[in-house]
């Protein structure tokens, strides 16, 4: 093996390490962010629902 293409493949695993984890710090970053907001997410939707059923009805 050429020490050369020992080295580009090192490399090349060196960018996928580094690309992995920087993918997953900024989803570890977003979930921070985003963790807050699901309660209330969840309790708009459910309240959203129950106006519907209350003022719109079941169609069947």
């Amino acid at each position: 093996m050429d020490s050369g293409m020992f080295g580009k493949a090192l490399g090349r695993i060196f960018a996928a390490l580094v690309l992995v984890l920087l993918v997953a710090g900024v989803a570890r970053a977003a979930y921070m962010l985003l963790a807050p907001l699901v309660p209330a997410l969840v309790s708009l939707v459910v309240l959203g629902v129950i106006y519907w059923v209350i003022f719109r009805g079941i169609r069947r």
